[in-house]
């Protein structure tokens, strides 16, 4: 689902109405009335307040109102700046607020609004729309904290009065338990503070043309289920081990026996046939013993037990029959290992996820750089990503989309900049936000199964920015419910990978329900 900034859907907004002659008071009557569903697929019936300003934001939040009245909810509306005047969509939304909702100016109760609102079950925030950025002005910034300060669940109307619609800058902004947004998410809904202001998301796309809601200006992008089930690689009940692909990882060394571990588990439970392991001697039977499941390659490693080089024919031993390969975790930033790097792009051709210390050897040559083409996926984290861009991680964090895309482009290939909303950037300018994944994931080891199954998906066959894509998406599933079923303290890496199943189980579960509803099955 494309994900647009304000900009953008005021355009979206204006076309709708001034080119393809939809009234904007009909978007605002849909827009209202969808909030006022969600309120009620949500929450019992309860004395509710309705925070408003005065522009089109406001108008909705009169409609809020209007709707849950005249469903038997006890509702009052506060006015942070009087009643809109004039003939707008929004006074006559206004106009039409039923007398038995109860009308309280924000003067009246500035003093003590603690009080005031503690007298209420549940807030709708329709004060500022996506137009206002920055801290909030008199009297919009006392009743956003008073609003937070209530501890009252707040339901948002777009987009959380104070967030940035298009940074996700908000430290003065609602804090929603729930949002629901017109036509398309913001930018900002899902970047800095927003999900933390936003809470859960519905998006809601009124009567806003499809043609329009394709946005084929916007390159950044939210996955949701529908669309990562859509990725899922086939699965045929006649397949064999041959058939899932067979997976080459190059990892670990004597001081990281667990990173080739971590990597083999991800590449197994994303669902390959085969992995063959490429691990220095000292640490083979350890790997074994703990993923009994992988082969090993019968290439040679260094006389120290580092990587290094191993020669055109023994690569051929470590590529035979297999259709991608994930490299780097634990493998050290030795001459040596740099050296096995340089062969790696020599011989090996096959689709491959590089992560780690390889991104570590990257980082520093140029050379190796150049190398780099559009089969390969880069999995930076932040102070990856720094040195391969030479930025400092601060700049990273601060412009992550920008950051992703100009490493795509600049490298020619997928980079899947990890962190909390890991984004997937292609060189063609686009850049995919996975909003699945939780602190479970904030561990040592997360990054090295998220590379074993990222090359499981390669090794059967998925382009590799489908194959990052769903690789994410689904490790962030696999943490989601986790959680849900325990809690993200103490949860270890190989824990959260134990759920990888159940993600993919929910994912085709997904695409058989989006299957049969789209065919009109009997």
């Amino acid at each position: 689902m494309k994900l647009v900034t304000a900009a953008q859907m005021q355009e979206i907004d204006r076309l709708t109405i001034k080119e393809r002659g939809v009234p904007g008071s009909m978007l605002m009557e849909r827009a209202g009335l969808a909030v006022a569903e969600d309120i009620q697929a949500h929450f019992e019936p309860c004395d509710v307040l309705v925070l408003c300003g005065k522009g089109n934001n406001a108008g909705d939040g009169f409609i809020v109102a209007h709707a849950l009245a005249e469903r038997g909810w006890q509702v009052a509306i506060l006015l942070a700046d009087g009643a809109p005047s004039g003939k707008g969509d929004a006074a006559a939304a206004w106009a039409g607020v039923p007398p038995a909702v109860r009308r309280v100016d924000w003067v009246d109760v500035q003093e003590a609004p603690g009080e005031f609102m503690a007298e209420f079950d549940l807030l709708v925030d329709a004060l500022l729309g996506t137009g206002v950025k920055g801290r909030p002005r008199p009297p919009f910034d006392a009743i956003i904290e008073a609003a937070n300060a209530s501890r009252r669940p707040i339901v948002a109307i777009d987009v959380p009065s104070a967030l940035d619609p298009d940074t996700g800058e908000g430290p003065h902004a609602i804090r929603a338990v729930r949002t629901v947004t017109m036509g398309l998410p913001k930018l900002g809904m899902v970047s800095r503070d927003g999900p933390e202001c936003c809470g859960s998301v519905r998006v809601e796309p009124l009567e806003f043309p499809a043609d329009l809601l394709a946005a084929p200006d916007a390159h950044y992008e939210t996955m949701t289920r529908t669309e990562a089930a859509g990725l899922l690689p086939p699965r045929p009940k006649s397949g064999h081990k041959g058939t899932f692909g067979l997976v080459a990882i190059a990892a670990g060394s004597e001081f990281m026996p667990g990173a080739p571990v971590l990597c083999a588990i991800g590449a197994l439970r994303g669902g390959c046939g085969l992995v063959r392991m490429h691990v220095p001697p000292a640490i083979r039977a350890s790997v074994a013993a703990q993923v009994p499941e992988v082969i090993f390659s019968h290439a040679r490693s260094t006389a120290d037990g580092q990587f290094g080089p191993i020669g055109e024919l023994a690569w051929h031993m470590v590529m035979e029959r297999a259709t991608a390969m994930a490299l780097g975790p634990g493998m050290g930033t030795t001459d040596s290992a740099r050296e096995f790097l340089g062969e790696f792009f020599e011989f090996c051709n096959l689709p491959a996820v590089l992560d780690a210390d390889a991104l570590n050897l990257l980082g520093s040559d140029k050379l190796l750089q150049a190398k780099l083409t559009d089969r390969h996926v880069l999995t930076p984290h932040p102070g990856e990503l720094a040195h391969l861009l030479g930025r400092e991680v601060p700049e990273i964090q601060q412009e992550r989309w920008e950051s992703a895309s100009r490493a795509a482009r600049k490298f020619g290939c997928t980079v899947v900049l990890k962190g909390a909303g890991t984004l997937i950037a292609s060189p063609d300018g686009r850049v995919v936000h996975c909003g699945t994944g939780n602190t479970a994931l904030a561990r040592g080891g997360a990054g090295d199964i998220l590379t074993g199954l990222l090359g499981a998906l390669l090794a059967q066959g998925m382009p590799p920015r489908d194959a990052a894509c769903l690789a994410v998406y689904t490790h962030g599933l696999a943490a989601d419910i986790y959680t849900e079923n325990l809690s993200s303290r103490g949860a270890r890496v190989v824990d959260v990978a134990r759920f990888l199943p159940d993600a993919f189980r929910e994912l085709e579960h997904e695409a058989d329900s989006h299957f049969a509803g789209g065919a009109g099955s009997p």
